[in-house]
């Protein structure tokens, strides 16, 4: 097994997304954000996120932006909560801006990803972290390693930032690369990794890793049964786990279909906890539709019940 070599600058969790709901005419639909965010509170969650690619963070206006972290900031104000805002755009200084505003806010957790015109080069990497890093010591700051950006950080790369950077305190990856969770594993840097359920299971028996929600968020109380699983190290449970998100996987393509963009498959897990959460997504992206919900619905009725046993 794998001893992490330093303390992590960031808690071993359960990460999930908070998606935004969009009324017929695309305005934020507020009452049942609230609503959602509540079921999301109730479900143990103190780490939730607003404006990654599945909350579609790179769709908003700089007014949406700030209406909605308003709302956010407001619903994650108990002192046990830790609401993260993401970051995502082609430009700096509209990331700066809008760090700004959520930082006025309360926020003092951010998720950033590279700007995705151009792969940025490694004096580029710097200064970008050192722009939105420096000027907030009282932040913390995840990176979202995500391809759509066009340059993935790789881990040896991530210690020379830790160091460079001590406000820096984790990575949202989403991979199933056993090598990959291996060198994160290995590595003594400082960050904490969160990796989405298929990677969770391995890296966990071999190292420190944080659950990165993804289909297992359409029951919470399964989601955290895995997590603890994997806590105790205990393969067979997790392997159980893997098994059954793997089956729900497949139903879930198999309704919705693949290559659509993140909050499609992402509202559909929304609407399992809520069964009023709209599916749309902003324009010109193209959510699930009701009829491919009910199809993936039926197909975890049928095969995995368990997974609609609520806490």
């Amino acid at each position: 097994m794998v001893q992490d070599k330093r303390q992590k600058r960031y808690p071993r969790t359960i990460m999930a997304t908070a998606c935004i709901p969009w009324k017929e005419d695309y305005s934020f639909d507020e009452t049942t954000f609230k609503e959602f965010m509540q079921k999301l509170k109730e479900s143990d969650l103190t780490y939730i996120y607003l404006f990654g690619t599945a909350g579609e963070g790179y769709a908003v206006s700089d007014s949406q932006f700030q209406k909605i972290v308003q709302v956010f900031a407001e619903e994650m104000k108990e002192p046990a909560l830790h609401p993260i805002v993401g970051l995502i755009s082609l430009s700096l200084p509209v990331m700066k801006e809008r760090l700004d505003i959520a930082y006025q806010y309360g926020i003092r957790d951010f998720m950033v990803a590279l700007p995705s015109w151009g792969r940025v080069s490694w004096p580029e990497l710097i200064r970008f972290f050192d722009e939105l890093c420096t000027p907030y010591p009282d932040c913390s700051f995840i990176h979202y390693n995500n391809p759509r950006s066009k340059r993935m950080i790789e881990i040896p790369e991530y210690a020379v930032l830790a160091e460079k950077f001590p406000n820096l305190a984790a990575v949202k990856y989403s991979t199933t690369d056993l090598t990959i969770i291996r060198d994160m594993m290995e590595t003594s840097s400082p960050l904490q990794y969160f990796i989405t359920e298929p990677g969770f299971g391995y890296g966990s028996l071999i190292g420190e890793t944080g659950l990165l929600l993804s289909i297992s968020s359409i029951n919470m109380r399964k989601a955290w049964e895995y997590f603890h699983a994997a806590s105790r190290k205990d393969w067979q449970a997790i392997l159980q786990h893997q098994e059954e998100i793997h089956g729900l996987t497949k139903a879930l393509i198999n309704a919705v279909g693949s290559g659509r963009i993140d909050g499609a498959y992402d509202k559909v897990f929304c609407k399992m906890l809520h069964s009023d959460y709209p599916l749309r997504l902003l324009p010109p992206y193209k959510g699930a539709e009701q009829g491919e919900f009910d199809e993936f619905l039926e197909s975890v009725k049928s095969g995995y019940p368990q997974w609609l046993e609520q806490i």
